[in-house]
């Protein structure tokens, strides 16, 4: 089983899924396909759980399992999540006929790559240089 790394800022609501990576400034946005793998595993559920769930979705692409078999792959090599004793205590995703529909509108894009597009302005942000007592600014 997995769960979310605690190192990370993650959000995990709806259909969206973020995690910020304060330490390097990086920031995941995970497009729909790879939000619902994520969702799943982090519920207990194993890759051939997912592959089975993902087989009743009409219009999947043929090449369904490699993409989630992707998606758990970057997870780990991102260190987005973890493995754990217990599953995260999160909403399992509603797979509805509206989902089927987002997916594909996004052509079931699963990939998950680091952004740096707000590296500078997590890294410089003085909320970083808190300690347990607190931040007091200093005067300049």
């Amino acid at each position: 089983m997995y769960k979310r790394n605690p190192d990370f800022f993650a959000d995990i609501t709806g259909s969206q899924v973020i995690f910020i990576d304060m330490d390097q400034g990086l920031f995941y946005l995970l497009p729909l396909f790879a939000s619902l793998v994520l969702r799943l595993l982090l519920n207990g559920k194993t890759l051939s759980d997912i592959k089975g769930i993902f087989a009743e979705i009409p219009e999947i692409p043929a090449d369904y399992e490699k993409r989630i078999d992707d998606v758990f792959n970057n997870l780990i090599k991102y260190k987005l999540i973890i493995e754990s004793d217990t599953p995260d205590d999160i909403a399992e995703p509603l797979l509805n006929y509206l989902t089927h529909q987002d997916l594909q509108e996004e052509e079931f894009n699963y990939e998950i790559k680091p952004s740096t597009d707000v590296q500078k302005l997590l890294l410089d942000d003085p909320i970083h240089d808190v300690s347990l007592d607190g931040w007091t600014p200093t005067a300049k």
